[in-house]
């Protein structure tokens, strides 16, 4: 029975190539220009072959996933949207007609209409006093035939391990964020930023997400690095190599499903500031659909 369950075990892993920074290289993404930026952000990446743990099948054998404990979970939030209105906007992504609605058009929809349903979804779900969505990217490859203007409405998947803020972003990020919309800072004792990852129009077949348990990583591995953008600069981390780091991902994610990212928590100071992810290259996936996916951007705020 034991061997059984670990051949039937080796069949939910897969090996592949994961993108680490070289810490010894200077940090910094420039994005100054137009179109939808590198994958990998910076020049000098140290490729790693990992294996990558199905966490579904982690799942059946017993594993809860939370955000406490790994630093992600896999969530099928219950929204209320119109999907099949969103899914015309993004199908013009690569099918442009007359009627199609602009860039702008899309956003404003997503921010209006996503944006109040994620709040108050993720705030029922994490038991935060109020939750503000202050960003949202929307990640689609684009086709070599791309407009210019498609190709900047979208960003490619990222594929180098990162998380999304260090202590100084994620505090300037509040700080502008709550004093835009009339709240203060101090009558919020505890903070997090959570992000929501969503697959669109179709099952990820191509370039998928995966997280590091936060079990499994150490302060040492996590680098500073600068963002350069036409009106602003900011900052993130970025991840050395570490053979400990222990990798999972959910395989053939629906849309209607999602994954939770805490990338950083107030009660969780030092450079450990959130969940190592990236997009990787799924073995025998190159001619498959490209993914679509939004990440929502959230700060929980917790009075207690």
């Amino acid at each position: 029975m034991l061997n059984a369950a670990r051949s039937s075990f080796q069949e939910h892993l897969v090996t592949a190539i994961i993108h680490y920074a070289d810490p010894s290289s200077d940090l910094v993404y420039d994005k100054r220009s137009e179109g939808p930026g590198p994958a990998s952000l910076v020049e000098n990446v140290i490729s790693q072959q990992v294996h990558i743990y199905d966490g579904r099948a982690l799942k059946t054998a017993g594993e809860r996933f939370r955000l406490d404990t790994q630093g992600f979970e896999l969530v099928r939030p219950m929204l209320g949207i119109n999907l099949h209105q969103l899914d015309g906007a993004l199908n013009a992504l690569d099918m442009p007609s007359a009627n199609s609605p602009t860039p702008e058009e899309r956003d404003q929809l997503i921010r209006t209409q996503w944006y109040p349903a994620i709040e108050s979804w993720i705030g029922a779900h994490l038991g935060a006093a109020k939750v503000l969505t202050f960003d949202h990217t929307l990640r689609a490859q684009p086709s070599s035939d791309a407009t210019p203007e498609l190709s900047r409405s979208r960003r490619s998947p990222v594929k180098l391990v990162h998380n999304d803020y260090t202590p100084w972003s994620a505090e300037r990020q509040l700080k502008e964020t709550l004093e835009a919309r009339g709240y203060k800072p101090s009558d919020y004792p505890r903070y997090q930023f959570i992000n929501l990852w969503l697959p669109l129009l179709r099952p990820v077949q191509e370039s998928p997400l995966a997280m590091v348990d936060l079990r499994t990583v150490a302060a040492s591995d996590f680098h500073n690095m600068r963002l350069i953008y036409p009106k602003r600069k900011g900052q993130i981390s970025v991840l050395s190599s570490n053979p400990v780091h222990r990798w999972i991902w959910f395989s053939n994610m629906q849309p209607g499903e999602g994954i939770l990212l805490r990338v950083f928590d107030s009660q969780h100071r030092g450079d450990v500031t959130g969940v190592p992810h990236c997009a990787f290259d799924l073995p025998g996936s190159a001619s498959a659909p490209r993914r679509t996916s939004l990440e929502i951007r959230t700060i929980a705020l917790f009075e207690h």
